[in-house]
């Protein structure tokens, strides 16, 4: 690997660092007006109904894109939603390819998308069963609601919404480490991308469907947009089934899950780890079908 190489891989995950976390930080900003201006009602309401949650993390995952899962993975890190929601959330969640596919081929877009919203609400009602102790708030401030909050001078308001819930909780808290991890992966994702060629060796495997399913999953372990564009262009073209473009959906999230990475290691590797069993089982169901 050459410098331009090298410079191009950190330029890239840098650029990507940096919007990922943009977002993330725009999402918690919203988030936390929101909770504020409904006095914490809506939160509490989300917070009593396990089914709601799941609901909510599977809408927020078919969200094409990142903005909704970012969104998601927030609401987890403070504890308004479980593990279910989550889950239902990285299923339901395909990332940047979503854009990919619904302009290539909109039909197989929606009828990915069904599938997925299916399975993720499925999924997210046993894991709820299975999981009943909630998870603790990853963060210590969570989206509190103070008494400076309830008053009603728009002035005094503002000076404290920007420096206890804006610069204290989101930008002092959260924006470091979800900047350094995201930028982190991203580098290792670019090093590794660079060195594997998933289109060269997935052709080379075409009669071994058994072994693509678990390629598909196993890549689907990358937290990143990119890598598993070739599934969708290859099931659009007709060359690889549809099963193998599901195991690649259910088991990758696009960056979705950069952010829980920078929150809790552990739910994140639990989290890829189920959605990349569910991935291979619903691949290898459709194979034998």
């Amino acid at each position: 690997m050459d410098f331009s190489q090298i410079l191009s891989i950190l330029t890239g995950a840098l650029k990507g660092a940096v919007v990922i976390t943009g977002l993330v930080i725009i999402m918690m900003l919203l988030i936390e007006y929101l909770n504020i201006e409904n006095r914490g009602r809506w939160f509490k309401t989300l917070k009593d109904s396990p089914i709601r949650q799941v609901i909510t993390g599977t809408l927020l995952g078919a969200i094409p894109g990142c903005v909704g899962g970012f969104a998601s993975v927030s609401l987890y890190t403070h504890s308004i939603i479980g593990a279910g929601a989550l889950i239902s959330t990285m299923i339901a969640a395909t990332g940047d390819e979503a854009f990919v596919l619904l302009a290539t081929s909109p039909a197989l877009f929606f009828k990915l998308l069904a599938i997925l919203c299916a399975i993720a609400f499925c999924a997210g009602l046993v894991i709820n069963l299975l999981r009943k102790n909630r998870q603790k708030s990853l963060c210590p401030e969570s989206f509190q609601i103070h008494q400076e909050d309830k008053e009603h001078k728009k002035e005094r308001n503002f000076r404290h919404f920007f420096k206890e819930h804006v610069w204290e909780h989101i930008i002092k808290k959260h924006l470091p480490s979800v900047f350094l991890w995201s930028f982190g992966a991203l580098i290792l994702c670019g090093v590794l991308t660079e060195y594997i060629d998933i289109e060269d060796w997935i052709s080379g495997h075409e009669g071994y469907m058994p072994l693509v399913i678990l390629a598909a999953a196993a890549i689907g372990l990358i937290p990143q947009s990119g890598p598993h564009m070739v599934f969708i262009l290859l099931v659009a073209q007709g060359t690889l089934p549809f099963y193998v473009l599901l195991a690649s959906a259910i088991s990758q999230q696009g960056h979705v899950s950069l952010p829980l990475l920078a929150q809790s290691k552990k739910s994140w590797i639990l989290s890829k780890a189920f959605c990349a069993v569910l991935g291979i089982a619903a691949g290898m169901i459709g194979f034998c079908i």
